[in-house]
């Protein structure tokens, strides 16, 4: 499965089987799959709780291939650390309100990634790896345990990200996320009169 079928595949249907061969991508390929993340981009964004930010190709194409990466990893028994690091880069561009959502289109599956590649033989540097991304993309990784003392400005900056942040947090219950005194009223908001129904239990910290 090349990168092109994998990425429409999972937005299509969320699961997707991968092949271990890590060479290059073709550059045919990488431009089909930027075609069909800003398509996916446009119908993803009417349903954000606002205006979306513009869709950023660089930061849509590079989490598909990092997506990709870690899932073929995940699948192999005991992936190179080499490997690893060789594929699994950071993102080489600024982090801003289009970058997040734009890159989010993929990196929203970080979490399933992260839980799947538990019990693999080489856990330790594929999970750190991929707890490392977490922590820079919290927009796209509630629910991974991760430390909550970096929230771009971005996120409570834009009223559409900041919005849907809110409701990640809400969903996976993720009350790590309200340390952070930017996100505690988005949320508080977002439950509105409904706390007992959205988030039963739910503590203020």
């Amino acid at each position: 499965m090349n990168l092109a079928i994998f990425i429409t595949t999972l937005l299509q249907d969320g699961k997707v089987t991968v092949d271990t061969d890590l060479s290059p991508f073709p550059g045919g390929v990488l431009q089909e799959t930027a075609h069909i993340l800003q398509s996916y981009y446009y119908n993803d964004a009417q349903e954000m709780p606002g205006k979306a930010p513009a869709f950023h190709p660089d930061a849509a194409l590079w989490s598909a291939c990092y997506i990709y990466r870690a899932a073929q990893l995940s699948a192999i028994a005991t992936p190179p650390a080499a490997d690893v690091h060789r594929l699994l880069t950071p993102y080489p561009g600024n982090i801003n309100a289009e970058t997040i959502y734009s890159a989010d289109l993929c990196l929203r599956y970080l979490p399933d990634l992260t839980g799947l590649s538990k019990g693999n033989a080489a856990e330790d540097i594929l999970i750190t790896q991929l707890r490392e991304t977490a922590a820079l993309w919290p927009f796209s990784s509630t629910g991974i345990k991760i430390p909550t003392t970096y929230i771009p400005d971005a996120i409570w900056q834009h009223p559409a990200l900041l919005a849907a942040y809110a409701d990640r947090i809400i969903v996976t219950r993720d009350s790590a996320r309200l340390r952070h005194p930017k996100i505690l009223p988005a949320v508080l908001k977002a439950l509105g009169n409904y706390q007992e129904i959205l988030w039963p239990g739910f503590v203020r910290p």
